[in-house]
């Protein structure tokens, strides 16, 4: 067999499988990318999610880190919020006894405004419940006691 007969016998199996050769590459690189994200950890997703957010363009995340447009956010799962150092809240957010744990998190995430009218956070909200948890489990590991 020639070059260009074994081409066209490989298109031909491609076509009769229903996929033309382009689609079945894409669906190899679809699955070996959705493999990898499978593999990472929740916290590790939730990293990636906070830097392709651009949460990273407003907070800082490390130990002693600067406040931005947002506070510094290292060490704030389990704090009262409003209580980042040096950061200028708003009322609502100065003044709330809310304490930053899964749900109120969770709920602040998904709908920012909707969560605490008055405060200045510009971020829309995280619809995917799954995201968010991602985004939880990375926010639980910015602190000195982290494994």
């Amino acid at each position: 067999m020639t070059k260009n007969s074994l081409a066209i016998a490989a298109f031909i199996l491609l076509a009769s499988c229903g996929q033309d050769a382009s689609s079945a590459g894409d669906s190899a690189a679809a699955a070996q990318s959705s493999s990898a994200e499978t593999e990472l950890s929740p916290a590790e997703m939730g990293r990636r999610i906070f830097s392709q957010e651009t949460c990273a363009t407003c907070h800082t995340v490390d130990e002693g880190g600067a406040n931005r447009i947002g506070p510094n956010l290292f060490g704030v799962y389990g704090r009262q919020a409003g209580q980042v150092e040096g950061f200028a809240y708003t009322n609502a957010l100065a003044q709330s006894d809310v304490i930053w744990d899964d749900a109120s998190l969770d709920a602040f995430l998904e709908n920012p405004q909707g969560f605490m009218r008055g405060n200045r956070m510009a971020y829309v909200g995280q619809r995917d419940a799954e995201k968010r948890a991602a985004m939880i489990a990375y926010i639980k590991t910015l602190t000195s006691d982290a494994d």
